[in-house]
């Protein structure tokens, strides 16, 4: 893979005394040679050539092109979502992105921004635009866009080239230019980038060949003024290697929370098994001296899933979605639970708390009024909030856990506080409204106050179903999602997959 980009590289580089008729002609050949090989047989392994393909396509751009209300993105995951506030400009940006049909794997290299004002989408072709990618970091920073890393996968998933370019966008004019990432990290995806200040902190990913995966814990920070990286090295004392964890930032703090990671079990076996193990710890990265502390888990914390969102809102940081595995009879059957459920992590107490989508209902003096009838009234409004915090926390424990938890919080105690985050007067908890799927991979952001959600998956047995529909949650009134764009999934898409026997999905 190394020597098909390095010989592409050569083909492509500048000669001396450019500009000559002999230079035109080799120029010419290389090219011709190069769309050759590209468009030669459909070898779909080979993805030196379809990256070639691309590349000459660019070639053909000559200006930035902006098609106004264009069609919403299609279904893909692990695509990026970048909010932009300047001013008067609001928009979000989305980039990249892949989609399994089944059969073969797409990965897109498209850019879109979606205008909330206007509520439409607009598609932006430019010159010079990175390859197509999917699980790679886009960051606002410095008032330009930021990408990283990333990988492409052929389309019958054979083989995988990850990234270790850096690009950024010009939000002025949307043109792209490549940035120097010599002595920068090595080549990844699934790794995480937040923006500090005036430049990007970066953690984190794994590079897998298909036959070797490595998981990093490195630190690097990118300074967005003399375009350079600085290796703050592994976090020895800190988080263990890892990819798909979630990093927000609060001040001179960056907060990283769960991730994944696969190891190979070679023991016993003429078949290396790869074992998939979930993270969730929580750490915060002081950026005064780059000295990592873990985070006690305080509060309602989200149960163990991978595949998570994350996204800072003023002193809290929302997630949603992501999937637990657990084994039923004695092993035979692996049961994939899919979440739609929201938690907030309070920076200032460093604390989960469970998020309650409110509607507007009953105002106070009417809710005592409707429970009126003494003291067996009462009894029974108290055992129904029982109620609810023990199914609560039956949704987050699981097994010897339960009980452990009945007994630490003490139900009827202070496990109110504990379950619902404090809610206002006149409003209260329902769960008779509008909501995305359980999702894994979903493209989430915060605008304002608005958190924004696009795409995601489920998998349905051996099936996975992969989402292009939208949705938007107003995280001051917290009165429920609204659906922008239904997508296109049919419901007969979201049946179980039949003919796989040794798996059950929750979505």
């Amino acid at each position: 893979m190394g020597k098909g980009r390095d010989k592409r590289k050569k083909a492509k580089g500048s000669v001396p005394g450019g500009g000559t008729a002999k230079t035109d002609r080799k120029t010419q050949k290389n090219e011709e040679k190069a769309q050759r090989r590209a468009q030669k047989g459909g070898e779909e392994d080979d993805i030196d050539a379809i990256l070639a393909s691309f590349h000459l396509q660019e070639k053909s751009k000559l200006a930035v092109r902006v098609d106004e209300g264009v069609s919403p993105p299609s279904k893909r995951v692990n695509c990026s979502l970048t909010p932009v506030q300047d001013g008067k400009k609001s928009e979000l940006i989305l980039f990249g992105g892949e989609h399994y049909d089944g059969k073969k794997i797409q990965v897109f290299g498209d850019l879109f921004k979606y205008h909330p004002e206007k509520d439409h989408w607009s598609l932006i072709s430019s010159p010079n635009s990175p390859p197509p990618r999917s699980a790679h970091q886009s960051v606002l920073c410095n008032e330009h866009l930021y990408v990283f890393g990333g990988e492409f996968t052929s389309p019958n998933q054979e083989k995988f080239h990850h990234f270790k370019d850096m690009w950024r966008l010009n939000l002025q004019d949307s043109s792209w230019e490549q940035l120097p990432s010599k002595g920068g990290p090595s080549a990844r995806s699934g790794h995480r980038m937040v923006c500090y200040k005036k430049h990007l902190v970066l953690f984190g990913g794994f590079y897998d060949t298909g036959s070797d995966i490595k998981y990093y814990n490195d630190l690097w920070i990118y300074n967005t003024e003399d375009l350079k990286w600085t290796s703050v090295g592994k976090a020895s004392s800190g988080p263990s290697p890892r990819s798909g964890c979630q990093l927000v930032v609060n001040g001179d703090t960056v907060y990283l929370y769960g991730g994944y990671f696969k190891s190979r079990d070679e023991e016993d076996s003429d078949l290396p098994v790869e074992k998939g193990t979930v993270l969730h710890d929580m750490w915060a990265l002081s950026m005064k001296d780059y000295s990592w502390r873990k985070v006690k888990k305080s509060g309602f914390a989200p149960g163990p899933r991978a595949g998570f969102s994350m996204a800072g809102h003023l002193k809290k940081a929302v997630l949603f979605g992501g999937v637990s595995d657990h084994e039923a009879r004695g092993g035979e059957v692996l049961i994939s639970e899919f979440y739609n459920e929201a938690y907030t992590f309070t920076y200032d107490n460093e604390r989960w708390y469970p998020l309650s989508l409110r509607i507007k209902g009953t105002k106070k003096k009417e809710m005592e009024t409707a429970t009126q009838g003494g003291a067996q009234a009462r009894e029974d409004a108290s055992r129904e909030a029982l109620n609810r915090a023990a199914t609560r926390i039956q949704a987050v424990f699981r097994g010897h856990l339960v009980r452990k938890a009945y007994r630490l919080y003490k139900i009827g105690g202070v496990v109110s506080e504990l379950l619902y985050s404090p809610a206002e007067e006149g409003v209260v908890p329902s769960r008779d409204v509008p909501r995305p799927r359980g999702r894994i991979n979903a493209a989430m952001c915060v605008l304002g106050n608005d958190l924004y959600l696009f795409s995601g998956m489920v998998e349905l047995g051996d099936k996975e179903v992969t989402f292009d529909d939208f949705w938007r949650l107003n995280l001051k009134a917290l009165d429920g999602w609204k659906c922008l764009q239904a997508g296109t999934v049919l419901d007969s898409e979201l049946q179980p997959d039949l003919s796989s026997e040794d798996s059950e999905d929750v979505p």
